[in-house]
């Protein structure tokens, strides 16, 4: 058999070759076990027996000629000896039912791990499930044993393939004493490994498999996790019933910690398997090997990487290199050979070391001058995709390397490659045209065509599926390619395995661009990608099929809790208890093949009467635990339901009681307000907390109101259960400080923010309570009805400011100075000026306004107050500016004082109530049908009536109505006796105050005299002179 082969490429005449084993010269041919090849340095062992373990160790294979030495990596032989059969005892186990065992194995020891297989006497394979599993160590595991586990041939047989041998172990008799009572379930206990915690060193590129063999009654189920990120389920597999996490090719980003739990209806155990993967060297960047002309300068890049980061070193045919000399430098793995002779042509050799091995390659170095050639055919033609990278030769000879392709290199995506070929990256339509290569310093050129097609996209992709078992699934790959290409070929792959129509089955069926499954199975469910594949690129897309139910015949009987939903969460816990915060872990439960989306988690209160699951917080359904934020003096019992697209599962289990301790209230209540109505009463009222803010017990709420002027710092304070809360005499209409907190047996809420509330107004009326009522020409007055009783509410506005001075600083300004009003009436926003050529309004509280005037001109101010309810009573002032810069305030007679206007009032009033009378009794004459006036009136609204209609009556009216039956013949309704009950039974109850009566004093436009009629009948025009009403409605 040949040990080591040993065949490099040489230049020049044929190599010399040697070897080295162990660091010390080794010549093959003076052994004569040993046959060396004539072609090449390969030895092997001629002797089929006899001992070898001579050969064993490390080798490298040196091969020199003129032009240098080249080493070969290191080659390594391990010896051992044949496998045999060691004598043993028999085996005799004798457990009870419902008991752990294991049966040893016991493999010979050997570098190569063997194949096991447990058997029968003939030969037969021993069953294995969830409850009986073979280890990697060859030894069977029982999670728990039962009667029909009792036989004498458990056999244990060892292959060891390379070597061609089978060693059978000593049979193994397991006896099981059947329980005297009923068996006990127990909770998951490791078997393999062994304790909690476990740890594995593994190089990159090599398989791993992790064991989690547990013992139980009844035979635990196996959960495998990440704690620190995401299993992937496309780098790792399980086997052996879950047993067993497997990886394959393990990379450096498998490193970290990964958890089995084993769980059963007794409990759970979980084990923390810790992966540290490391790596041998392997080779970043390779040094080229390359022709050079004498003075140019080499740079050989030699750069490994490993876990840990490997050492390099260089050597010159063989000999190691050490220092920097003037012509030669050594710079982060960079080795420079600067104005190179012939005599520099040798073999350099990079080697990267550390503790798991070692790489070398060889870089040849060859110094020599050749005359330039082309040697690529010129008038070719290439054909590229947009988007990818093409190469157009163009090959030469020659030193030193000709410079062929000129300024086409300073393209950023164009480059020249060591053998003279351009390389175009990223080709673009715009790249198409005619290409030169020219040899420099010389006439020797070729020419190349370079045709840019339109790439090949997908334009619709197969889409995300998610179906249930039974029903078809279709998959459509829409693409468009270059019309200057041949037709594509479409290539589907399931999970990157090919998918090809098969004429003796229906599974796939595959038009053109279209994949059809009739009807999808389990085994159906994967990564589905469409390859369009032409003969410049291809284009790919995939889609998958997740399968989230089933079709059950309409005979059967259907669960109304579907199986596709989640199955419910188990191993509810809580950990890390704090006074306002406790954490969950739960164990998922099968989803179904529909991923869990989020988990719910709710919570009931043990020791409210009304007991009901509530929500309380939501997870991810990559989450397998949650903080949740508790709130004091809570017994909280937790329960989790995971949630997928199917719908929810059965809640799990809900937790034991969990109690928070109490504190002070954490929030003050919201809403704090006065809502006060009567007369000098403060309502002070608020929105109730929750329960669940209370912290602790006894809570109350305390209840603190000051006047906000004149009162001081001192508060009031009342502890209440709910709301409201009624402070009487305190005044009306006043302001307060008032603020609500929260507080219970443990403390006080933080403190709370006051807010500005008013005891009741005390708001004036006036009842009517006759068929017709004027309409008050005040504005703050409004008429309402109610069952025939018009109420006049009056809101209160402000009264007039106080005082009003003018003063002119120059005879163009004027400066008004004013005092607040005595009676608000409520909080003041600001003010309205008002002069006869036009408005100004002045939103500020100050005292005072300038404004630029005419020196010649007259003017009249009218200054009000406003708050929320409006604005309030004038206050009138009339000036002019003199030359001077003084004011000459004008008198404005006694027609604007108080006791004229009052008296004014009263006048009018009286009148008013003696019209009303007349139009009563003149009612009672009958020559007029009623029945007609009450046909005309009936279903309208009160509404006011114009200066024209009031009081207007004529033959004509009269004539018209003569004819029609009153409506009075037989009714005692309209009895003279009823008319005047009716009439001596008004009664007019006037109650205004001084803010109200002083109403009159406004002056108001009135029109011409002389475009109204004046008559008795008709007093709108003669009233509306003194600003008084001027309309009536009639009230049904």
């Amino acid at each position: 058999m040949a040990f080591s082969p040993c065949q490099l490429a040489y230049y020049g005449k044929l190599g010399v070759f040697r070897w080295v084993k162990d660091g010390v010269e080794f010549d093959p041919s003076k052994d004569p076990e040993l046959s060396v090849s004539r072609d090449s340095g390969t030895f092997s062992l001629t002797a089929k027996d006899g001992p070898i373990h001579q050969y064993q160790g490390r080798y490298n294979c040196y091969a020199s000629n003129d032009l240098g030495t080249a080493v070969s990596n290191e080659a390594r032989i391990v010896t051992e000896n044949t496998p045999t059969l060691q004598k043993e005892k028999k085996v005799s186990k004798k457990v009870e039912e419902g008991e752990s065992v294991v049966l040893p194995c016991n493999p010979p020891n050997s570098t190569v791990a063997p194949v096991i297989h447990w058997m029968d006497k003939k030969l037969r394979h021993i069953q294995q499930n969830d409850r009986v599993i073979q280890g990697r160590d060859g030894n069977l595991y029982f999670s728990h044993v039962t009667e029909a586990d009792s036989r004498d041939d458990y056999t244990c047989n060892t292959q060891f393939p390379s070597a061609r041998i089978i060693v059978l172990k000593e049979p193994i008799k397991l006896t099981v004493v059947p329980s005297n009572s009923v068996v006990r379930n127990r909770r998951p206990q490791m078997m393999r490994p062994t304790g909690s915690h476990s740890s594995y060193l593994v190089l990159s590129g090599q398989n791993l498999e992790l064991e989690c063999i547990v013992q139980g009654l009844p035979s635990p189920k196996i959960q495998w996790i990440r704690k620190d990120g995401v299993l992937s389920e496309s780098r790792t597999s399980k086997d052996s019933y879950d047993r067993v996490l497997r990886f394959k090719n393990i990379s450096e980003s498998d490193s970290g910690e990964y958890q089995c739990t084993a769980t059963n209806l007794q409990g759970m155990i979980t084990h923390t398997y810790s992966i540290t993967v490391e790596a041998a060297p392997y080779w970043i960047k390779k040094p080229k090997s390359q022709l050079y002309a004498p003075g140019d300068t080499v740079k050989l890049d030699c750069k490994a990487d490993g876990i840990p980061s490997p050492d390099v070193t260089w050597s010159i045919n063989g000999n190691l290199l050490t220092g920097n000399y003037p012509k030669r430098s050594l710079k982060h793995g960079v080795l420079t050979l600067k104005n190179v002779e012939l005599s520099d042509t040798a073999v350099y050799q990079c080697k990267a070391v550390n503790k798991h091995g070692s790489i070398l390659i060889n870089a040849y170095v060859y110094v020599i001058e050749l005359p330039p050639q082309i040697l690529t055919e010129d008038g070719l033609m290439y054909s590229v995709a947009e988007g990818q990278t093409t190469e157009m030769a163009c090959e030469t000879f020659g030193s030193p390397q000709p410079n062929t392709w000129g300024a086409l290199v300073a393209n950023p995506r164009m480059s020249q490659l060591p053998d003279g070929s351009l390389q175009i990256s990223n080709a673009s339509l715009n790249d198409s045209g005619q290409y030169t290569c020219t040899v420099s310093n010389s006439k020797i050129t070729i020419t190349a065509e370079l045709d840019v097609l339109n790439k090949t996209v997908i334009v619709k992709p197969p889409l995300a599926l998610r179906i249930q078992r039974g029903k078809p699934a279709t998959l459509t790959c829409e693409y468009q390619v270059d019309s200057r290409q041949y037709t594509p070929q479409v290539q589907w792959r399931k999970n990157g395995q090919k998918l090809t129509e098969s004429s003796d089955s229906d599974k796939y069926m595959i038009d053109e661009s279209t994949l059809i499954i009739p009807e999808v199975k389990e085994e159906d469910e994967g990564i589905y990608t469409c390859e369009v594949i032409t003969t410049l690129d291809m284009a790919e897309a995939s889609g998958s099929i997740t399968i989230v139910g089933s079709i059950l015949p309409p005979v059967l009987f259907v669960n109304p809790h579907s199986p596709d939903r989640p199955d419910s969460p188990t191993q509810i816990q809580m950990t890390e208890p704090k006074d306002r915060s406790v954490t969950l872990s739960w164990t998922p439960g099968d989803h179904h093949n529909s991923p869990v989306l989020e988990y719910l988690i709710e919570f009931e209160e043990t020791e409210y009467e009304r007991k009901e699951w509530e929500e309380l917080s939501r997870v991810p359904g990559t989450n397998q635990r949650a903080t949740l934020s508790l709130k004091p003096f809570l017994s909280y019992r937790f329960r989790v339901i995971a949630i997928n697209d199917i719908g929810k599962s059965d809640p799990s289990m809900y937790t034991d009681v969990f109690s928070t301790p109490a504190a002070p209230p954490d929030s003050n209540p919201e809403g704090v307000r006065s809502d006060s109505i009567d007369p000098g009463n403060l309502v002070i009222t608020w929105k109730e907390m929750d329960r669940h803010s209370f912290n602790g017990p006894g809570f109350r709420y305390k209840v603190m109101w000051r006047k906000v002027l004149g009162s001081g710092p001192s508060w009031h304070t009342k502890f209440m259960t709910s709301p409201p809360f009624t402070v009487t005499d305190v005044g009306n209409f006043s302001a307060f400080d008032i603020k609500v907190q929260a507080v219970n047996e443990m403390g006080e809420g933080p403190e709370p923010k006051s807010t500005i509330g008013y005891s009741g107004e005390d708001c004036e009326f006036v009842m009517f309570d006759i068929f017709t009522a004027l309409v008050s020409p005040f504005p703050d007055i409004f008429l309402k009805m109610r069952d025939l009783n018009p109420v006049i509410h009056f809101f209160p506005v402000p009264g007039p400011p106080s005082s009003l001075l003018l003063d002119s600083p120059s005879e163009t300004e004027m400066t008004l100075h004013w005092t607040p009003p005595t009676q608000p009436n409520g909080v003041l926003k600001g003010y309205t000026l008002k002069y006869q050529q036009g408005a100004l309004t002045n939103s500020l509280i100050d005292s005072h306004q300038d404004l630029k005037l005419d020196p010649h001109s007259r003017y009249r101010f009218y200054l009000r107050g406003y708050t929320a309810k409006g604005e309030g009573l004038p206050i009138i002032r009339e000036g002019a500016t003199t030359l001077d810069g003084e004011v000459m305030e004008i008198s404005q007679g006694f027609v604007t004082e108080s006791w004229f206007i009052g008296l004014i009032s009263a006048l009018v009033l009286l009148l008013l109530v003696l019209l009303i009378l007349c139009f009563i009794k003149r009612s009672k004459g009958g020559k007029y049908s009623v029945k007609e006036k009450e046909e005309g009136q009936i279903d309208s609204e009160v509404r006011p009536m114009n200066n024209e209609a009031f009081g207007e009556y004529s033959d004509n009216e009269e004539k018209q109505t003569a004819s029609q039956p009153s409506l009075c013949e037989d009714s005692k309704l309209c009895t003279d006796d009823t008319l005047d009950d009716y009439a001596n039974s008004m009664q007019t109850e006037v109650i205004m105050d001084e803010s109200l009566a002083s109403q009159s004093s406004g002056v108001r436009d009135v029109p011409d005299p002389g475009t109204q009629e004046s008559s008795p009948l008709n007093p709108a025009t003669a009233i509306s002179h003194n600003g008084l009403p001027n309309s009536v409605a009639f009230l049904d």
